[in-house]
């Protein structure tokens, strides 16, 4: 890597910490905004590089956003937690890197870190080369309910009586503190609504040991992330409930790549279909992956290594 660096940048109050990976600094800025609430990205960079290898072909940029991973190290790493703040942090990173590279960046956002990109790309269109959302967020209400009903009637009709019980207690949404959140992300996890093939213990092992071994995290960072996750959550769910990109987001003036799982049941396929039909954009296409959930980049990794490479090159996504 002729870039390899870690790094603290400062977007407005709040410090947090980027790692810049690329072969060759010239080539086209990538940024990823991590899913959420509160995952962080750099943990990522190892696993992205060996079954994605995008500082191949781009200046990638991971980040660790307010309130997750080693931005956690800040004192002030959770004031005002806020889609809104998030939204302003994306925009206050995308302006340095921007002047930094003297180019746009191409955006790659994953579910919650996809619906805070778009929203920078709507404050800021001459800072985004192209946004590439994946999994995005756009409706909360539609969403939980869809997911709900998903695992509820999956647990049902595969006569898992420990789901039904924990699920019926939990009750429909909103669900607005961590441990229902959790209890329903834990199902719609083991039924294949997140991660085809994966159980929701097995991603949060994956999680840990990525923070284990990655060079970029210390003990107590570790420790910190995996605290930080229930903050993130108690703090963002009530809006990310109440979100609904299909009346505050109807216009972008940048390309837009919507990249979707067919059997996502986190951010369901029929709202993503909805949201593309009504959104205003120069261009847009919304590309499936026919054997993918919640996560296509790393599901169908080959397919979303060439998609972006297509981005890289100016050309329409393979549908």
């Amino acid at each position: 890597m002729e870039i390899d660096r870690r790094e603290p940048v400062q977007l407005g109050e709040s410090a947090q910490w980027i790692r810049i990976r690329a072969a060759n600094p010239r080539n086209p800025l990538l940024l990823l905004v991590q899913q959420g609430p509160g995952l962080p990205m750099i943990n990522e960079a190892q696993r992205f590089e060996r079954v994605l290898s995008l500082a191949d072909d781009f200046t990638v940029i991971y980040w660790d956003q307010r309130g997750c991973g080693r931005s956690l190290r800040s004192a002030d790493a959770t004031r005002e937690l806020s889609i809104q703040t998030m939204v302003g942090d994306t925009e206050r990173l995308l302006a340095m890197l921007c002047d930094r590279f003297d180019r746009p960046a191409v955006v790659a956002g994953f579910s919650m870190g996809a619906t805070l990109a778009a929203l920078a790309t709507a404050r800021r269109p001459d800072l985004v080369a192209t946004l590439v959302t994946v999994g995005m967020d756009i409706d909360g209400a539609a969403a939980g309910k869809s997911a709900y009903e998903f695992a509820l009637a999956t647990a049902q009709a595969r006569k898992v009586r420990r789901a039904i019980r924990q699920l019926q207690a939990i009750a429909p949404p909103p669900h607005l503190e961590p441990k229902e959140f959790a209890t329903l992300e834990r199902w719609a996890a083991n039924f294949g609504g997140v991660r085809r093939g994966r159980t929701y213990n097995s991603m949060v092992r994956s999680l840990l040991l990525s923070l284990l071994r990655s060079p970029d995290y210390s003990l107590a960072d570790a420790v910190r992330t995996l605290r930080g996750i229930t903050a993130a959550q108690a703090a963002l769910l009530p809006e990310l409930a109440a979100l609904d990109l299909t009346h505050s987001l109807t216009r972008l003036d940048s390309p837009v790549v919507m990249v979707q799982g067919r059997h996502d049941q986190v951010a369901p396929a029929s709202l993503a279909e909805r949201y593309a039909e009504l959104l205003e954009a120069p261009s847009k296409q919304l590309v499936w992956f026919e054997h993918s959930a919640h996560m296509p980049h790393l599901e169908e990794p080959e397919r979303f290594r060439g998609l972006l490479a297509q981005v890289r090159l100016g050309l329409p996504a393979n549908a």
